[in-house]
């Protein structure tokens, strides 16, 4: 069902613009399938970036635009959503596989005319161990078997965001490098701007990244510890970290104590972890890689440098 041929029929239905950044992904194909076999049918998709292996399949919504070099996922993101004909932006990874009713479950969010930034939930189904810590680690807050409601900040796997807002606060940053914390700056700057972070656990996307060894997800850790907003002078008052971890030798000082109250944390604030106590281990590394990211954090001025 294409969206503009009935929506003479339901006047009030979400046009979906969905972006997808990929940088030679194996998995965009999948992707595009399940964005393809979706019951609420998506507007439009644009994924951008390169693609190497040639998966990529253009089907009646489906616009590629090829990138000649490699791109960030910030500007990737920027450069689809300034193609976006839809109500509301949904980004999505490459190597994320949507469910069937992502888009309908959105659709009931969004009838809200308030509920202007929408994040889904994450689910997994890797039988690898430093996968699943790693998908636990960083996305543990976000987890589809977690509780319906707001969030400080949302991740860009799987956000969707009514296009008015996200052209008001101007896009991702685009001095991002990697992929790292763009996405924990844009939800921060649309906080700022009043806008709500609405946690809906039952818009799943499954999250197949290529992490699968220790040092994957360590190096993981390491960037997003290294870029995080937590260490940005201008995040100070949102997001709350004590003055002493901002500095590198405080942070370095202080690492095995952090990493352990923050796993720790995890799984008492949300006892639906406790499934996976056996990646404790494995997310206290994790945090220990972001300790020692963050403790190489740039300086003030590394935007203007990149």
């Amino acid at each position: 069902m294409d969206q503009n041929k009935f929506s003479f029929l339901f006047p009030e239905m979400i046009r979906f613009s969905v972006v997808i950044p990929t940088l030679n992904s194996p998995t965009i194909g999948q992707a595009l399938e399940s964005l393809e076999h979706q019951e609420y049918p998506p507007y439009q998709v644009i994924v951008v970036g390169m693609d190497k292996y040639n998966l990529i399949r253009e089907f009646d919504l489906v616009h590629f635009d090829c990138s000649n070099i490699p791109l960030s996922p910030a500007k990737a993101r920027n450069r689809g959503a300034a193609q976006a004909g839809g109500d509301v932006i949904a980004f999505i990874d490459s190597d994320c596989v949507a469910r069937q009713d992502w888009l309908t479950v959105l659709s009931e969010r969004f009838s809200n005319p308030a509920v202007t930034v929408v994040g889904g939930g994450v689910d997994f189904y890797s039988q690898n161990y430093w996968t699943l810590a790693d998908n636990i680690s960083m996305f543990y807050e976000y987890l589809s078997i977690q509780p319906v409601g707001e969030r400080m900040q949302l991740p860009s796997l799987n956000l969707a965001i009514r296009r008015q807002a996200f052209e008001q606060i101007g896009g991702f940053d685009e001095n991002y490098p990697r992929p790292s914390s763009e996405d924990a700056d844009l939800t921060i700057r649309l906080r700022k701007q009043g806008h709500r972070m609405y946690f809906e656990p039952g818009a799943v996307v499954g999250h197949h990244p290529s992490r699968n060894s220790l040092y994957d997800m360590l190096e993981h850790g390491y960037y997003q510890g290294k870029y995080s907003t937590k260490m940005d002078q201008r995040y100070v008052n949102e997001e709350g970290l004590p003055a002493l971890l901002r500095t590198r030798i405080g942070i370095v000082c202080l690492s095995p104590i952090l990493a352990l109250g923050v796993t720790i944390r995890a799984f008492v604030k949300y006892p639906a972890l406790i499934r996976y106590w056996y990646t404790a281990p494995a997310m206290f590394l994790s945090k220990m890689a972001w300790c020692i990211g963050a403790s190489t954090h740039p300086s003030d001025n590394w935007r203007s440098s990149l």
